[in-house]
């Protein structure tokens, strides 16, 4: 029977020319592309997939911060499937799903790299049926609640590199990874309240020993464990005190002033960081808890 090669593309938001130079392996490249390139696409397809509009909402930006061209994942060749006499073809929806979610992944992985909602938008599969493209399948990932950029300088571009390399999710560790999965959901939510509490509760699944004070535990766990030196853990330690009392202040009074953007930015990198390290060390929860505990400021490193 008719073989019929399969192809995948997805749209990046949230990004910038940087991400050019990144490489995503397994076959994935990225590419950019013109608006009148994507808009050839997905005039084909829009139509029967409701899409109408998509384009304005797959554009990334240039380096001057402007609207730029469209940034795609693409894997040329990804898969191989039967044709049917009708000229479709027979697939199998597990095997997308793993390539879609493979790349998803590893964009993932790139929100805790650093700063910036990066996001796969919509993503195809689809393979050449006269000589235009027969879309069979689309992912969609929402909601676009946080447009911060992603931006990788030029240093960062090894590092983001060897962190694609070396971690994989989901993460072996359960507590790590629903820390990991609240730190996203703080991307989803456009209530900036709920989503510093989303992050409140990714610091807490960490560095939350018990059931007993929990402000000063965690605000000295974190401490312990990002402070390069007594400076800097006393900093950590202070600064993370104030967004519990903020936290606190939001659950008891439902004070929701109280939580500006900065809290949101600061919070999550906590945690983002604190994901990073507790990942080189591979440590169970308690044995992580039971080291912090040993240890003033920093002297954990």
């Amino acid at each position: 029977m008719l073989k019929r090669t399969v192809h995948f593309i997805g749209f990046l938001v949230n990004v910038d020319d940087s991400i050019l130079k990144l490489r995503l392996g397994d076959g994935f490249e990225i590419e950019k592309k013109s608006q009148q390139q994507v808009m050839q696409f997905l005039s084909k397809i829009e139509f029967h997939y409701g899409l109408n509009g998509t384009t304005q909402g797959v554009l990334g930006f240039g380096t001057d911060g402007k609207s730029s061209g469209c940034y795609c994942v693409v894997k040329h060749n990804a898969e191989e499937f039967e044709g049917t006499p009708q000229g479709g073809v027979v697939s199998r929806i597990g095997r997308l799903e793993e390539i879609d979610r493979s790349v998803r992944n590893k964009i993932r992985l790139l929100r805790l790299f650093r700063e910036g909602n990066i996001l796969l938008r919509y993503s195809f599969f689809y393979y050449m049926k006269d000589s235009e493209p027969a879309v069979f399948q689309i992912g969609r990932e929402g909601p676009l609640a946080d447009m911060t950029r992603f931006k990788l300088e030029e240093n960062e571009i090894s590092k983001a590199q060897l962190f694609l390399l070396n971690n994989k999710i989901p993460f072996n560790k359960p507590y790590v990874q629903l820390a990991f999965e609240s730190f996203e959901l703080s991307y989803e939510i456009h209530n900036l309240g709920l989503a510093f509490l989303s992050l409140m509760i990714g610091l807490e699944a960490l560095l939350n020993p018990g059931q007993y004070e929990l402000r000063y535990r965690i605000s000295r766990n974190a401490a312990v464990l990002l402070g390069k030196n007594y400076e800097e853990s006393a900093s950590i330690f202070k600064e993370i005190r104030e967004l519990y009392d903020k936290r606190s202040n939001l659950v008891h009074e439902g004070n929701r002033k109280a939580i500006g953007q900065e809290d949101v930015l600061i919070l999550r990198d906590y945690i983002r960081k604190s994901i990073k390290k507790i990942l080189t060390t591979g440590s169970e929860k308690q044995d992580l808890i039971n080291a912090l505990n040993t240890k003033g400021f920093g002297e954990r490193h």
